[in-house]
């Protein structure tokens, strides 16, 4: 099932930090807020306010022009927004010790890092700074987007699972598959996704991957960078963009900041 958590945001250099606390609850849209939102002042007209100078002849109107590629991009949000949740599932409902003991003995035939299923270490949550352009979603909890958006589809999605050791069984082929049978459940289609790195780190002592894939749906083209952290809990962020807009130097810089917190 999948876990739910609470993010806070506090003010860092200009740029969002997302914090999260040990607290969970039964369903994703069960997160209770535990923390205020930093001031970001998108300088945007309040909603009664309106533009009363109409535009010249030869003159175009703002507005009009967002709206319109708006409409145009909403297929394109619809791709983004299943794409942002990432690739991953939730843990499989077993008994606990037996998929412990199952998962590794995998680990050990195929001499894999058993420290998952030794000594996970507790964790109260997960950080990371998010890049200026970006800040909450109103419609998806854990979904963070660009002040243009959709027009700028590029999004940032986190997600906190329950604990599963079987995460650590991950290869790039298995993403691969996972990814793709996601998709094609989520469209209905088959979408072919190609992988460009596949990397086994390690994050503040514990393991967890780095993924760069892309792939196409429609006429989008997706990339996105991706980082799983298997602690006692399994952290999962997702930084995805269109070929519309190259924000790849701003993700790898969040990822940079990306802790546990213990």
């Amino acid at each position: 099932m999948l876990l739910a958590w609470t993010c806070i945001f506090t003010a860092c250099g200009g740029e969002d930090t997302v914090h999260t606390t040990a607290q969970v609850s039964e369903t994703e849209t069960d997160i209770a807020e535990s923390g205020e939102t930093s001031e970001i002042n998108d300088e945007e007209p309040g909603a009664g306010e309106t533009n009363d100078e109409e535009p010249g002849a030869g003159e175009t109107n703002d507005e009009d022009t967002d709206n319109e590629e708006a409409e145009s991009s909403d297929d394109e949000e619809k791709t983004v927004k299943a794409a942002a949740r990432g690739s991953f599932m939730a843990p499989v409902e077993m008994d606990e010790d037996l998929k412990n003991q199952l998962a590794e003995e995998m680990l050990q035939e195929n001499e894999m890092d058993t420290s998952v299923v030794e000594s996970a270490p507790v964790t109260k949550g997960c950080s990371f700074t998010l890049p200026e352009a970006f800040s909450e979603s109103e419609d998806i909890e854990g979904m963070y987007v660009t002040r243009r958006y959709p027009i700028d589809a590029s999004t940032i999605y986190y997600v906190a699972l329950g604990r599963d050791v079987a995460l650590q069984l991950m290869t790039e082929e298995t993403f691969k598959a996972q990814a793709e049978e996601n998709f094609r459940k989520e469209y209905g289609e088959d979408i072919e996704v190609h992988i460009d790195s596949f990397e086994r780190i390690r994050i503040d002592g514990c393991p967890a991957f780095r993924i760069r894939c892309h792939y196409q749906v429609g006429d989008t083209q997706m990339s996105q960078l991706e980082y799983a952290i298997n602690a006692d809990k399994s952290y999962v962020i997702t930084y995805s963009q269109t070929d519309d807009y190259d924000r790849m130097e701003e993700y790898e810089a969040s990822a940079e900041t990306i802790h546990l917190d213990f």
